[in-house]
């Protein structure tokens, strides 16, 4: 998939998500008042129940799998290595409840800056990695040598360690081999592997400052690889294959 084709997709799902997230909830409102469900007794609980408990998150899952397949054909056309494909769906999986909430808490008249600052760090590395796979890299066939290659190991390591912290502190990945095992001592086992991983690589830190670090280390790599790469026709400072 080329760069502007990935885009193009990507606006498109971000305007979906934008419609069924906030406005759709002003949809809603006309079709309850053109349907006259009023006039039934029970109608509009039913109708109200359908739109927003089926309707509304089908839309959000859907903008949802738009962002990803596109984003996997992007890196498959890209040629490059399906560690950023993996990132991808970790990163997006810890960020799919405060997508799918945001509407919720917007129109629960909820500051802006109270939503932030319960957004997850995975976010931020998801608009990362969508916003440097919009460019066109597929123009600079070349591989990176020296220190730019260098940049881009540093970007995979970041990415990895990042995404391996995420699912160590992810209760959803806990409780997804719970459900897939119904073995509690597996469970418990994975448990135990999470502590230790989080001890690991926080290096005895708590909370989100080891993935903002690390967040910023992955912009700036991936920002350094976008600066200085030059036009197709010179010594390009391409993705590897």
């Amino acid at each position: 998939m080329y760069a502007g084709r990935y885009l193009w997709w990507n606006m498109m799902a971000a305007i979906g998500y934008l419609f069924f997230a906030i406005y759709f909830y002003y949809l809603e409102w006309v079709v309850m008042r053109l349907s006259n469900c009023a006039s039934v007794a029970g109608s509009c609980g039913a109708l109200d129940a359908k739109l927003n408990g089926l309707l509304r998150p089908y839309g959000l899952l859907a903008m949802g799998i738009v962002v990803l397949t596109a984003a996997v054909l992007r890196i498959w056309y890209l040629r490059i290595s399906p560690i950023w494909g993996l990132a991808l769906f970790i990163w997006f999986g810890a960020s799919a409840e405060f997508f799918f909430n945001f509407g919720s808490l917007w129109f629960a008249r909820i500051d802006m800056v109270t939503i932030l600052s319960d957004m997850p760090v995975e976010v931020l590395f998801l608009a990362a990695l969508i916003a440097f796979l919009s460019f066109p890299l597929e123009l600079y066939p070349r591989t990176p040598e020296g220190g730019l290659r260098v940049i881009y190991y540093v970007a995979g390591f970041t990415a990895s360690y990042s995404f391996t912290l995420s699912l160590a502190n992810s209760a959803e990945a806990l409780e997804l081999v719970r459900r897939v095992t119904r073995s509690e001592t597996i469970a418990a086992s994975f448990e135990v592997f999470q502590q230790q991983t989080r001890f690991l690589l926080g290096m005895g830190a708590f909370g989100p400052m080891p993935l903002v670090v690390a967040l910023g280390i992955f912009i700036s790599a991936l920002t350094y690889l976008l600066a200085m790469r030059r036009t197709p026709g010179g010594l390009s400072a391409p993705m590897p294959a």
